[in-house]
């Protein structure tokens, strides 16, 4: 202030002079961010002079940014190394929940198929008595702790023999069935506390990453054989179809569903390749490029020339788990699949007389088959003192009487035993 009490006309006039600069930078800096970002809410914030198109864009980007913290949830690719495995829980990650293993569990003559889809594990069929170490040993190598469920494709023994042990053991949450399971299997699916579903032909099933369609049977007929519940399976683009023992007229039903579809990938052969199932017309319908055969030394003649010559005929790739041991596929979520063997990897090559393809001599039930076509009619079959069937020599129910006699006079009287398929 001066002598007289007025501002000092420096002292006024020097703030304005210090101030100036930091005006000027804080001008600069609304000029940048107007130029640099026309984004944001500095942008937003403008008023009626900024660009509409930047505050549209920067109102849409602000609006994604929260997408990465989705991005979990999004598929992940499969890792290679979990495609079979599971984790120390029972569980699996995503990639092996993408994965499925079929396992065609060598048990002689019978059937027993393994499948694993991730966490999820279920047998079909179960062999016949004494397979047990077998079927064990295939869930323990895919690393299996409790059974998810199995499938009954029919209840004769060598289909079911193994069953009671392992539903005890392994414990299935499920079985699926067309029909009443026998006494000792009934009790160890109670004991298991197993839901016992009976299926029909429609039902659609999943098995962890891979679905499950069941083709028959439409209702019960009171043929074992031609009641098998039959699954097609699909698992990463790729088809199986089990058909335990089916033949007759479900077979061909099954074979007009499958025309409708594309190729069946991996086929199990009916019935062991008896030559009452897999006819050339089932094959043009389902036009499998492999063919498995569940079959061991037995004395009916399976597999028959008849029906590997009709495989082979048809283009499939024809294995047997006598030839072969047991037969491993494995197909990722994209669809690659690889097989694997448990002893000899050849596939049949010519249509043998028994022996799997793989060289064995032709048994007394393939002796009787084709002593079946000859126009004399003296074939002979036995049957029991108590028995409603006849059979072909060496079947196991003969064990307690065996009564030869001739097939013309034991048709009519007696029904073919759907075990040992004797000639009708």
């Amino acid at each position: 202030m001066g002598d007289d009490g007025r501002e000092d006309p420096v002292t006024r006039g020097a703030a304005p002079r210090r101030t100036a600069p930091i005006l000027k930078a804080l001008a600069l800096s609304l000029a940048a961010v107007v130029l640099l970002g026309g984004c944001g809410s500095a942008a937003t914030k403008a008023g009626p002079g900024a660009d509409a198109s930047g505050g549209v864009a920067a109102t849409g980007a602000a609006t994604k940014a929260p997408s990465a913290a989705r991005t979990p949830k999004m598929p992940r690719p499969t890792p290679a190394a979990t495609t079979t495995g599971s984790t120390a829980s029972g569980g699996a990650g995503k990639g092996a929940a993408s994965a499925t293993t079929v396992v065609f569990v060598d048990v002689g003559q019978g059937d027993a198929t393994v499948i694993k889809s991730g966490s999820w594990t279920g047998l079909i069929d179960g062999g016949p008595p004494g397979s047990e170490p077998a079927i064990e040993a295939a869930l323990a190598k895919l690393g299996v702790r409790r059974l998810s469920a199995v499938v009954v494709s029919h209840m004769h023994t060598d289909h079911t023999g193994g069953l009671p042990h392992i539903v005890s053991e392994w414990r299935p949450r499920t079985a699926y069935a067309a029909g009443t399971p026998t006494s000792a299997l009934a009790g160890a699916l109670r004991g298991a506390g197993a839901t016992v579903v009976q299926v029909r032909r429609g039902a659609g099933l999943r098995f962890g990453a891979a679905r499950a369609e069941v083709l028959s049977p439409a209702g019960l007929s009171g043929d074992a054989n031609g009641d098998s519940v039959v699954l097609r399976l699909e698992a990463g683009g790729k088809s199986f179809l089990f058909t335990g023992d089916c033949t007759g007229p479900n077979e061909a039903a099954v074979g007009r569903l499958c025309a409708r579809g594309p190729p069946i990938d991996v086929l199990k052969v009916a019935h062991h390749g008896s030559r009452y199932s897999t006819t050339s017309a089932f094959l043009a319908e389902t036009r499998p490029s492999v063919a498995v055969i569940c079959v061991g030394p037995n004395s009916y003649g399976h597999p028959t020339p008849a029906t590997v010559g009709r495989l082979l005929a048809a283009g499939s790739r024809v294995h047997t788990t006598w030839k072969n041991g047991s037969i491993t596929f494995k197909v990722s979520a994209t669809g690659a699949m690889s097989v694997s063997f448990g002893r000899s990897s050849q596939p049949v090559k010519k249509a043998t007389a028994a022996g799997g393809g793989g060289g064995g001599g032709a048994s007394s039930g393939a002796a009787a088959g084709a002593a079946s076509s000859r126009a004399s009619g003296d074939t002979i079959v036995y049957i029991t003192w108590t028995g409603e069937c006849y059979h072909v020599d060496g079947c196991r129910y003969l064990s307690s009487s065996r009564i030869p006699i001739a097939l013309k006079d034991a048709r009519g009287k007696y029904r073919p035993c759907s075990v040992c398929d004797p000639p009708r």
